[in-house]
């Protein structure tokens, strides 16, 4: 009897062995076909500087296009919280409507990929990121519509933590945000059904990004959403400004920084060459450094930063500001630079050179060669320059450096050197790097800080507000600056109170305090006429 069941125990096994193969040669076949498809999925753009900077990936992709498309729609409460009268949700949070038919139709700044978020993993459908070009560039323009668009300079109406807000707040919502209802808007847009590829990977990035938000809930605590994400009680960064020292905190130490006021204002970014160290409190010389850590923050991550064409753009994206020149007062404001009184300049002139050259230097009119001042790129001592000290003076701000030297390998594409972080080798002082004022007109709002609203009150020709209401500001070509209405309205919705921690506008009183001793409203009124004219 054993005998005969050997051979048909024998021929079970054979056949099992070949079912066991065949389905392991099927798994190595799916694997490599998986691994095939991939690669057909991203084709890497060789972007020149100008494109990296604008349309360009820096590894801070958010989520998938169609998902950013249905957002508003789905959520008008979230994404339109002022109203419909104030505008779509663009213009409510202060992005920039690319011109016609620009950058398929996404606001300035926007970038697509095939990357999907901190992994850089390819991806069959576009992903949604943001290039340096979003924080970096506004529109100026006058009561009256004068004015452009001007690329290099602070995005004076983005207020980036509010649309953040409403986007955690949609995205914790299970019944109404889901694959269906997203593809019911891809439906009614694209007038075709939403692809099956774009509905796995959609639902990959709903159930991550929503269970990473809901883990992190109890340490930073709910989104407010609506009107709440407006508020500056809530959310008190505002227009314009950032919190990257918060973000890095809870990145590399792991910590709320919920109580941290170091806000700083989007930089201006022209002729970064002229700068002995690439960040305005002198914390980080390199420029690379600098982009990478700024990319850091905005939500790219170690790993997807190794990516090459992620690092290409960077890159480019940083040579493009080395030598990126400001427009000048004229090609802004045509009308109001032909009013320019020349007199006036020359006087105005002569007052730089003896208050102002000596920290920020200046171009000499004739070669248009940079003239350095003796101060130019010293760190001036918070002590000395009166300016709000909550950037300087947070927690871990000494601990931060040696955590940012440790996060980026040897071998990372953006390896920082410990010597070009500050405090550390090249010193400890805490305050505020003497930057060249190159199109210093577009700069406003002043100070690292953005509490002062015009060049008047800063070099203290006109007293300075001690509260103003920031978002769609229209420019003031007579005060040099951003106008400010009594109270806000469906254009301007953001309390900006200079008496709150981190908005502080005192210091910086040169050349002389308002209405102080030597104080002279001529003598001002000259260097204000100037100062237009760098």
């Amino acid at each position: 009897m054993n005998s005969a069941v050997a051979p048909k125990k024998l021929k079970f096994m054979a056949w099992l062995h070949v079912i066991v193969l065949c389905i392991a040669a099927s798994v190595l076949a799916l694997a490599f076909s998986f691994l095939w498809l991939q690669g057909t999925w991203v084709k890497p753009e060789l972007r020149d500087q100008h494109d990296a900077f604008f349309f360009g990936t820096i590894g801070t992709e958010i989520m998938p296009q169609a998902a950013f498309e249905a957002l508003p729609e789905l959520f008008p409460e979230n994404f339109q919280p002022l109203g419909v009268e104030a505008g779509d949700w663009v213009k409510q949070f202060g992005f920039i409507h690319s011109p016609e038919n620009a950058n398929q139709g996404f606001p300035v700044g926007i970038a697509l990929s095939n990357y999907r978020a901190k992994s850089a993993a390819p991806s069959p459908t576009k992903f949604v990121g943001f290039s340096c070009a979003l924080c970096h560039t506004s529109v100026l323009k006058t009561p009256k519509g004068e004015g452009s668009l001007v690329v290099g300079n602070t995005n004076v109406s983005l207020n980036l933590f509010a649309w953040i807000d409403a986007l955690q707040a949609s995205l914790l919502n299970e019944k109404r945000l889901t694959v269906d209802a997203i593809a019911d808007v891809y439906e009614r847009k694209h007038n075709q059904p939403m692809p099956i590829s774009d509905r796995i990977m959609t639902q990959v990035w709903l159930t991550g990004a929503r269970r990473n938000l809901t883990a992190n809930l109890p340490k930073y605590g709910d989104p407010y959403g609506g009107q709440g994400s407006m508020s500056a009680n809530n959310l008190p960064a505002g227009p314009g400004r950032t919190l990257p020292f918060r973000t890095l905190v809870r990145n590399l130490f792991n910590r709320p920084a919920n109580d941290m006021a170091a806000y700083s204002k989007l930089a201006t970014i022209y002729e970064q060459n002229l700068q002995e160290w690439a960040q305005f409190d002198g914390t980080v010389r390199d420029l690379l450094a600098r982009s990478s850590v700024a990319a850091f923050a905005a939500g790219a991550t170690i790993e997807n930063m190794k990516n090459p064409e992620i690092a290409r753009n960077i890159i480019r994206a940083s040579d493009y500001t080395r030598t990126l020149k400001g427009p000048s007062f004229g090609e802004v404001f045509p009308s109001s630079a032909a009013s320019l009184d020349q007199d006036h300049i020359q006087r105005g002139e002569k007052l730089f050179d003896t208050y102002c050259f000596s920290c920020h230097g200046r171009r000499d009119k004739a070669t248009g060669e940079w003239l350095k001042g003796p101060r130019q790129g010293e760190v001036i001592p918070v002590e000395e320059i009166g300016t709000d000290l909550a950037r300087v003076n947070f927690r871990y701000y000494n601990e931060l450096p040696d955590r940012l030297y440790k996060v980026f390998p040897e071998d990372h594409p953006f390896a920082v050197s410990r010597a070009d972080l500050r405090p550390g080798p090249a010193g400890n002082t805490r305050g505020y790097l003497n930057k060249p004022l190159t199109s210093i007109f577009t700069h406003a709002p002043y100070l690292h800080n953005g509490s002062i609203l015009t060049l008047a009150e800063l070099i203290n020709l006109k007293p300075r507000q001690d509260v103003f209401f920031r978002g769609s500001n229209a420019y003031d070509t007579e005060n040099v600056g951003l106008l400010s209405p009594e109270a806000p309205n469906s254009e301007v919705y953001f309390r900006f109170d200079t008496s709150l921690p981190g908005n502080s506008n005192k210091g910086h009183d040169y050349p002389w305090t308002y209405q102080g001793e030597g104080w002279n409203e001529s003598d001002l009124k000259d260097l204000l006429e100037y100062l237009k004219t760098l």
